[in-house]
C-alpha cells in the first residue's frame, strides 16, 4: 500500500512505431534509474484513441509527457502534433519529439507547430534525461542513485 502524500510518478506516453526505438527509450531512461509509469502505441490513431480514452484505452491515464515519433505510418507525427495542439483538453501535455532527422527547418516547423522538445535519434541517455528534467510540468527528482519523474 502506497502513502496517500507520497508523488505519483508522472504519466509517459511513448508514440513510435519501432520496437527497437521503445527499447532504446526505455534502456537508457532505465540506465539512468529515471522511474516513470510509461505507456506505449505504435500509431498516431492509437495514440489519439489512448489520449481520448476511446474503446479499448477506457482506463488510459492523461498524460503528463508525450514523446512523439514524427514518421508514423498512416497519419504521421506532424499532424498528430497539430491535432494534439488544437485540442484545448491536450494542447497542455509538453510534447518531446524524437526524430531522426537534425535539419533545422524541421526542428523549427515541429517548435512553431507546439512541440516542447525536439530530440535527434540516436538518443543517448544524459540529453534524453536533460530534455525530461526541463519540462515544466514535471520534476526529475534523486532518491539514491534512483530518478523519479514526478508531477509538479
Amino acid at each position: 500500500m502506497t502513502d496517500a502524500t507520497e508523488p505519483k510518478l508522472a504519466q509517459a506516453l511513448f508514440i513510435e512505431d519501432s520496437t527497437a526505438e521503445i527499447r532504446l527509450v526505455t534502456e537508457l531512461l532505465n540506465r539512468a534509474h529515471v522511474q516513470f509509469d510509461g505507456h506505449w502505441v505504435t500509431t498516431a490513431e492509437d495514440a489519439l484513441s489512448f489520449l481520448r480514452r476511446d474503446k479499448g484505452f477506457e482506463t488510459a491515464p492523461c498524460p503528463d509527457v508525450i514523446f512523439l515519433d514524427l514518421n508514423l505510418p498512416k497519419l504521421s507525427g506532424g499532424k498528430l502534433l497539430q491535432i494534439i495542439q488544437g485540442d484545448q483538453a491536450l494542447s497542455r501535455i509538453p510534447v518531446v519529439i524524437l526524430s531522426g532527422s537534425d535539419f533545422e527547418d524541421d526542428i523549427i516547423h515541429a517548435r512553431e507547430q507546439g512541440a516542447a522538445h525536439y530530440l535527434v535519434k540516436p538518443l543517448d541517455h544524459p540529453k534524453l534525461c536533460e530534455t525530461v528534467a526541463l519540462i515544466d510540468t514535471l520534476k526529475l527528482e534523486r532518491e539514491g542513485t534512483d530518478w523519479h519523474l514526478r508531477k509538479v
